[in-house]
């Protein structure tokens, strides 16, 4: 018998097998989910804390509505907006599915953890 896209509930199989993929990912992050926040926080503070030594030192923000907003209020603007992203990602997590909420404090500490190991490399490597 031929397979086709009604043999795997309408998803292509190509489809399908990333659809796996993620739902592993999502069911590895729910089960490290306490420690994916306490990760929301440290790279939140390394982040902070290395790009305003990164100031300091002569480098630049890269995120240009950051660096204007950094210009006119200091670095604790980007405290605020940091703060601000967990806010939002914290109503994001109250309004998802239970089984899903992990990936909240994923998309939160990726994208810091990688701004940190960036600009602890410009800074020290």
């Amino acid at each position: 018998m031929a397979t086709d896209a009604y043999d795997t509930g309408g998803v292509p199989d190509g489809q399908q097998s990333h659809s796996g993929y993620v739902e592993r990912i999502v069911l590895a992050a729910s089960r490290h989910e306490r420690w994916l926040w306490a990760l929301v926080a440290v790279t939140l503070l390394a982040d902070v804390a290395l790009t305003h030594l990164g100031l300091l030192r002569g480098l630049t923000e890269g995120n240009p509505v950051v660096r204007a907003a950094v210009a006119d209020a200091g670095i604790g603007m980007l405290g605020a907006l940091k703060v601000g992203a967990v806010g939002f990602g914290l109503t994001a997590w109250l309004a998802m599915p239970d089984r899903e909420r992990a990936v909240v404090p994923l998309g939160l500490a990726l994208p810091w953890l990688g701004a940190s190991v960036i600009n602890a490399t410009l800074l020290f490597g």
